[in-house]
């Protein structure tokens, strides 16, 4: 499951140095069987104002956290140690930490 929020953040890098290659892959992966890419709505924008408020995250971030949230996910993965500090509703895996350093 995954918030609408990380879909417009992996869309952007592509987008922004035109690689509509990579824009269609993101696209095709976004929609592939297996993905359930969740719509911010009212409820999950609450959550998101709470989880701000608590934690001092940016919206973005307090938004993939909401909607972990409020969709009854286990744990939030992803790449970003600032924020796996600062959330505190739901276990954080940071990628870093599973990745083998050479």
């Amino acid at each position: 499951m995954l918030s609408v929020v990380t879909e417009i953040e992996l869309l952007v890098r592509p987008l922004r140095d035109g690689t509509l290659q990579d824009v269609e892959r993101v696209r095709a992966l976004m929609d592939a069987q297996g993905f359930n890419v969740v719509p911010l709505d009212r409820e999950i924008a609450r959550a998101a104002a709470g989880v701000r408020a608590e934690s001092g995250l940016r919206l973005p971030d307090a938004a993939v956290v909401a909607t972990a949230m409020v969709t009854g996910c286990d744990v939030i993965v992803g790449n970003d140690a600032r924020c796996a500090k600062r959330v505190k509703e739901i276990p954080y895996l940071l990628l870093d930490d599973l990745v083998e350093k050479e």
